[in-house]
């Protein structure tokens, strides 16, 4: 019987040594909480330990070495001369070295002579973050791009004329298409190029962030250029802007979550949200006050407004650009995907927006809608919405997408002015465009006939391109056939 507790005992007296060697163990860092560091910068922490009556060999590593990396020595071995009394507050000095934008965790590792056993000694992880250069002047040109987003919305509020808005609202075919495309195809988009191309934490909820926008003021700038339909583009803006303060948080919600539940850091701050959204909602009815109240005053405002806006543009860009240097370390993934995204966006709401027989003008205009997202407000929410360096992460996809959508827009206007001044084209209005739609076009025929009103001559000659030259006896029977189609030509 005595001869079975000797075992116990031991083990019972093995476990009371090592809870008091545990016990007894204290360390400290200094200082307590790392604080940002910039970007290829740096740092240095201290580590205090006492009352470890044992020789120890510490080993410190890092979570992410992409991130951080220990500069110098990284093991430290602590040897006791005589363990009756052991020496006190040893200081261990850790030097970090910031690679990337990001955060990182350095761990360490307590090793003792009895390689058989848990060692009795923890010390918890300490938390260092780095962030992008220049914090002062990036946040300078947010607010500088905050600022020209106001008064852009404002501008756009001012030029908005209620009867020409009217007949459009009777029917918005192309209105619904394209929010439908905006708040329901676009999120969705965005969320499967992030599977897609298995993109980290960050830079996906970067991508959903513009896939959840409303349209901006560069599809306006491409509408006009490219001569389609610049007032139903302002329109659509007008509205998708608006409807974005409910729908845009709901989105959000959807599809940032499976992203955002597993990082505090990364939590959508709904309330920064709305407050940004309403900013720009707020401009848009103080332009259109004083359109209705003082025309004159607004194109004033409209002409005053252009030099103003340039030059905050050029400060913004000038400011940002230097401290959004480290977009060039984005990862491919990331890039290309924020390359093809304003790409299959714009194809989808023209694919959309034909298959409900709108006009090529009407449909180029909703897939400029459409894959132009606002971008820049995904920037500013990024960079003032998130605490560092999330901010500067998840502000790689906008700016990512902004410099596409800039890139491939003006690829695509340089090829429309180079075919408008190639020789033989057919001059403006002269020819009745019917696309692909053909059932749309035996309709105007038929309706051309059986009409009371004036008597047409259909003529098939017909180019290349399936076109139809119509002469007409009654002119003014044309606006009636063309609204009753949706807005065909």
């Amino acid at each position: 019987m005595s001869f079975t507790l000797i075992p116990e005992t031991l083990l019972l007296i093995t476990l009371i040594a090592f809870k008091g060697m545990e016990a007894s163990f204290t360390y400290e860092f200094s200082p307590n909480v790392s604080s940002l560091v910039d970007e290829g910068d740096t740092t240095e922490f201290q580590l205090f330990i006492s009352e470890i009556p044992e020789d120890v060999l510490i080993t410190a590593e890092s979570s992410y070495e992409d991130v951080f990396q220990i500069v110098g020595q990284s093991q430290f071995p602590i040897r006791e001369s005589n363990q009756s009394s052991p020496a006190r507050d040893r200081t261990i000095n850790i030097t970090l070295k910031a690679v990337f934008i990001g955060r990182a965790s350095i761990v360490f590792h307590v090793a003792t002579q009895d390689i058989f056993s848990r060692s009795p000694y923890n010390i918890s992880s300490y938390e260092v973050r780095s962030g992008a250069r220049g914090q002062a002047l990036k946040n300078a040109s947010t607010y500088l791009l905050l600022a020209w987003l106001c008064i852009s919305y404002a501008t756009m509020g001012t030029t908005m004329d209620w009867s020409k808005i009217k007949p459009r609202l009777y029917r918005p075919h192309g209105i619904t298409i394209g929010i439908v495309c905006q708040f329901i195809i676009m999120p969705g988009l965005s969320y499967l190029l992030t599977r897609l191309f298995n993109l980290s934490a960050t830079s996906a909820v970067g991508l959903i962030l513009v896939g959840t926008c409303p349209g901006g003021w560069l599809s306006n700038v491409y509408a006009a250029l490219l001569d389609c339909d610049l007032v139903l583009s302002i329109i659509m803006t007008f509205f998708s802007t608006i409807l974005a303060l409910g729908v845009m948080p709901l989105n959000l919600y959807i599809y940032a979550t499976p992203f955002t539940s597993q990082d505090e850091h990364l939590q959508t701050p709904y309330r920064d949200l709305v407050i940004q959204l309403a900013s720009l909602v707020i401009p848009v009815f103080i332009g259109i006050f004083i359109a209705y109240k003082f025309p004159k005053a607004a194109k004033w405002i409209s002409r005053l407004v252009k030099p103003f806006s340039a030059f905050i543009i050029i400060a913004a860009l000038g400011g940002g650009i230097p401290t959004n240097i480290f977009l060039l370390r984005s990862p491919i993934s990331l890039v290309f995907a924020a390359t093809i995204y304003p790409m299959i966006g714009g194809l989808i709401g023209f694919f959309f927006a034909k298959l409900t027989c709108l006009a090529n003008k009407t449909a180029i205009t909703v897939a400029l809608e459409t894959g132009c997202q606002n971008s820049f407000l995904a920037i500013t929410l990024a960079t003032l919405s998130y605490e560092q360096p999330e901010s500067d992460l998840l502000g790689l996809a906008p700016i990512l997408v902004a410099i596409s959508t800039l890139i491939q827009g003006a690829l695509i206007i340089c090829v429309y002015l180079c075919m408008r001044r190639m020789p033989g084209r057919t001059p403006e209005g002269e020819w009745v465009q019917t696309g692909n739609c053909g059932l749309c076009s035996r309709l105007k025929v038929a309706l051309s006939r059986l009409s009371r009103k004036g008597s047409y001559e259909v003529n098939q000659e017909a180019d290349k391109g399936g076109n139809r030259r119509i002469s007409q006896d009654n002119p003014a029977f044309v606006p009636s056939i063309s609204s009753n189609l949706d807005e065909h030509p």
